[in-house]
């Protein structure tokens, strides 16, 4: 009997070793360690921060990026669509456990602040930098930042301002290197890149020659004179010419940077009056702008309209510039 009851003890205490092997091994492996995480993180930088292509006109101003690229201004600045704004994006990732590693914390810092963009003329600050993270960092915040997360990678997202003035030389200005810093457990893991922006020439216009219609009469009813771009002129209505040939457009001389491509806006109608207070109007400008600089940066455009004759108006010379009359306004923006 004791023989018996000795057997069973053995086996018994073999099944519970058994036991507890089984459930070691059913555990797994314990988590990392902070120790094990911290020299295991991977940051990419994705793309720089660009501000793209701008003309500043006149005094001062400043080119505002939000953390989707868009970019808004302040003072008299024009923007071009055809250079490329990105804002800088890091993608942060660690290879050792990315569930567990995100969760001890981290902090996202400097290494080597921003600082201005050099290039051939004066350089330009850039400030007010900030990141952002979709779910993280939803509100653009100031460096430092903690960030404690188990759904790694994440992507942060920066944005600055970079400000301008008057004049600002043509050219690609390009800010040293700068990091951002990941510490976790006293580690540092870095990644670099750049800012850029590319200043253009101001795009300027000048009236080479004034817009003229000729001589023309009314009659009972109401009538227009239609001159297109090259002075050619028509009648429709109650009205007629009196001098013969072609009318004179308008000119107007653009110079700016080659080769970018730029928007023409005719705002009016004009208004024509006499030395006895009687108006016109001209409307429906038309213009013959070709939509890209060439390499010389200067062009010539005319500008055609119709000119707006009431009945039986009043004879006389009709001027923008005389009385009550009033211009129409020609403005190009680069595109």
């Amino acid at each position: 009997m004791k023989k018996t009851l000795h057997q069973f003890a053995i086996t018994f205490g073999c099944l519970i070793l058994a036991l507890k092997i089984l459930s070691a091994h059913a555990a797994g492996p314990p988590p990392p360690s902070v120790t094990q995480c911290k020299s295991k993180w991977v940051l990419t930088s994705a793309q720089a921060l660009a501000f793209g292509g701008f003309a500043i006109d006149s005094g001062t101003g400043s080119l505002m990026m939000s953390n989707t690229g868009a970019i808004t201004t302040a003072g008299a600045i024009s923007l071009s669509t055809t250079t490329p704004v990105t804002p800088f994006t890091v993608t942060v990732n660690n290879t050792k456990d990315p569930a567990i590693c995100g969760t001890y914390g981290f902090t996202i810092s400097w290494g080597v602040t921003p600082t201005p963009l050099a290039g051939p003329g004066t350089a330009m600050a850039l400030t007010n930098v900030l990141v952002s993270e979709s779910t993280l960092v939803p509100t653009p915040t100031a460096l430092p930042v903690v960030l404690s997360t188990p759904n790694l990678p994440i992507t942060l997202t920066f944005q600055g301002d970079l400000a301008t003035a008057f004049p600002q030389a043509a050219g690609l200005y390009t800010s040293p290197i700068f990091t951002v810093d990941l510490t976790q457990g006293g580690t540092v893991t870095s990644v670099s890149n750049t800012a850029t922006a590319t200043a253009l020439a101001p795009i300027g216009i000048t009236e080479t020659a004034v817009m003229n219609f000729g001589t023309v009469a009314g009659g009972s009813s109401a009538g227009t004179v239609i001159m297109n771009t090259l002075g050619a002129r028509s009648i429709t209505g109650d009205g007629q010419f009196i001098t013969t040939g072609p009318g004179l457009p308008g000119s107007f001389q653009i110079t700016g940077e080659p080769n970018l491509t730029y928007s023409v806006f005719i705002t009016g109608p004009a208004i024509l009056e006499n030395a006895s207070g009687q108006q016109m109007t001209a409307s429906a400008f038309t213009n013959n702008s070709l939509g890209t600089l060439p390499g010389t940066g200067i062009e010539t455009f005319q500008v055609g309209a119709t000119l707006n004759l009431g009945p039986l108006q009043s004879a006389g010379t009709y001027s923008t510039v005389t009385g009550a009359g009033a211009a129409f306004v020609v403005t190009v923006n680069y595109n």
